[in-house]
């Protein structure tokens, strides 16, 4: 079972994995976003519904950050929409990708060396371990819908872009 830490780098591997793929790919050889996009919206969700509330709960001054990883995903959402107005080949697309990481990778980075030890330190491994588990398991249910590494369609990641968030885990069933 994973401890909460593990299961968040993961997913933190994952989305730096699908931006460089396709930041690194000839713009004119580069797939659909669709992974990037579907990768780092889903770890936005289950850190919104699992991270956030466990940090709220276990971690002195965890409200303050709560409303920092909150303007983050609110600041990650609208550039992801932005980014889906250009095709892959267009130079706004690259623009686009670069503001994204603007947000994402002192996102990543401060939640990795600070967030995510102080919480392990404010719990029992037990705890975190559960915590861990509750996380993939809402991942599991957000990814159910499209297969092991399936990813929505085009229209679907629109509709989960333009939601307001509250409403979309309503919709998805996914509660925390």
């Amino acid at each position: 079972m994973p401890q909460i830490s593990e299961a968040v780098k993961g997913d933190h591997r994952q989305v730096r994995s699908e931006f460089e793929r396709l930041l690194h790919t000839n713009p004119e050889d580069r797939p659909a976003p669709n992974d990037f996009i579907w990768a780092l919206d889903r770890y936005l969700m289950v850190e919104d519904l699992v991270l956030t509330p466990a940090l709220d709960n276990h971690v002195a001054r965890g409200g303050e950050r709560h409303r920092r990883l909150s303007d983050d995903y609110e600041s990650m959402n609208l550039k992801l929409r932005h980014m889906r107005q250009y095709t892959t080949a267009e130079p706004s697309f690259d623009a686009a990708m670069q503001a994204i990481w603007v947000d994402l990778e002192p996102h990543l980075r401060e939640e990795a060396l600070e967030d995510l030890d102080r919480l392990e330190q404010n719990m029992a491994r037990s705890d975190s371990e559960a915590l861990g588990e509750k996380y993939e398991h809402i991942k599991e249910l957000l990814q159910k819908p499209y297969g092991k590494g399936g990813v929505p369609d085009d229209r679907t990641l629109d509709a989960i872009l333009e939601m307001p968030r509250q409403e979309l885990m309503t919709k998805l069933g996914v509660y925390a």
